[in-house]
């Protein structure tokens, strides 16, 4: 299906979503809660996979589910789209029968909270913890359900847990959202990103901005490099490593960099990522195939693009807003030359059809 076609679907459900519902949340109404949602959606949750020792990890209706299975009880990060809990709980099953006692939100967006409702109606005790900017973002919304709402939250920092089963929670500033947490499991070497990292490619931009989203990725890489961290496990899809990571933060500083000088020459946004393209270190970021799970949004180099085009409106003090962020071209004015609008289109068919495996 075209990205144009699932965006109308998605606005219709109520999700308001175009890249994976990444945008302030919806209410999670529509589907009778549990209930896989009616027509052609996203790809339905998969088999749960093991990731390292006690950590699993569920892809598929929205974002990767991560499950922790501990002596009392399961840690569930991220929850989906709404629809989608009776599938997440039945994935646990088949690796525990404990009990959800904890449900950590990464983000704001109803693609990774979507479920929480679900699951807090099986487990009412359930701890639901989130950073302080996504409960506050969640309350700005009219329409959050309630259920959706945590227990407690934190402001940058928070451990719940102790010895090997502790796990660390990191808020580094603005980025994706206003409330970005990055959860990291210490005995196994493993920090899961949510959206700031996602199918191998830039983020979506929608809150921070270019320049935040860099900042925001390298006092991430600061604050965990002296836990050793090994597996990087992306807000959508892929299972990355620390190398890769690190590249992510070197990308996007980069392309600040690049867009900027691009700026002041007075050279269209598609010259700062030309000289992106010209780092053989990037080439991974800037693939021109469609990732699996993103079959209605578009390419790394398309969404390199897009952040470029972010980028030059905040230079020129303009708000870029959802449009661009998602794919509008840039458009011309007074103060920078506009995109070319073929950089950021949707995908052709014959892209959608050689749609990569991972």
């Amino acid at each position: 299906m075209k990205r144009s076609a699932l965006f109308a679907l998605f606005l219709a459900s109520g999700l308001s979503t175009a890249v994976v519902a990444q945008q302030p949340p919806a209410p999670a109404a529509g589907p009778p809660r549990g209930a896989a949602p009616a027509g052609p959606s996203l790809p339905a949750p998969e088999p749960i996979e093991r990731i390292s020792g006690n950590v699993y990890k569920i892809f598929g209706g929205g974002g990767n589910t991560l499950v922790v299975v501990e002596d009392a009880g399961v840690t569930l990060v991220d929850t989906k789209l709404p629809g989608n809990g009776q599938a997440i709980l039945a994935e646990v099953r088949k690796v525990t029968d404990k009990p959800i006692t904890t449900i950590i939100a990464t983000h704001s967006h109803p693609d990774h909270i979507g479920s929480t409702d679900f699951i807090r109606a099986q487990y009412p005790n359930v701890r639901i913890i989130m950073s302080e900017g996504t409960a506050a973002e969640m309350v700005a919304n009219p329409q959050t359900n309630p259920a959706l709402l945590p227990t407690e939250t934190y402001k940058d920092r928070l451990t719940i847990g102790h010895g090997d089963e502790r796990i660390e929670l990191y808020h580094t500033g603005v980025g994706h959202t206003g409330g970005d947490t990055f959860v990291v499991v210490p005995s196994e070497k493993l920090l899961f990103m949510g959206d700031v990292m996602a199918w191998n490619m830039a983020p979506f931009l929608p809150a921070g901005g270019a320049a935040a989203i860099a900042e925001e990725t390298e006092r991430l890489v600061a604050a965990v490099e002296p836990l050793g961290i090994e597996t990087v496990v992306e807000g959508h899809g892929h299972v990355n490593d620390w190398a890769g990571l690190q590249r992510l933060a070197r990308f996007n500083r980069a392309l600040v960099t690049e867009a900027r000088a691009a700026y002041d020459r007075g050279d269209p946004p598609g010259a700062a990522v030309a000289e992106l393209q010209k780092n053989p270190d990037f080439a991974p970021l800037l693939d021109t195939r469609i990732k699996k799970g993103l079959e209605y949004g578009n390419t790394p180099l398309a969404r390199a693009h897009m952040n470029v085009n972010v980028a030059y409106a905040e230079f020129a003090g303009e708000q870029a807003g959802f449009g661009i962020a998602n794919g509008a071209p840039l458009p011309l004015t007074d103060k920078h030359k506009g995109s070319d609008p073929k950089d950021t289109a949707p995908p052709t068919p014959e892209m959608l059809a050689s749609s990569v495996a991972k």
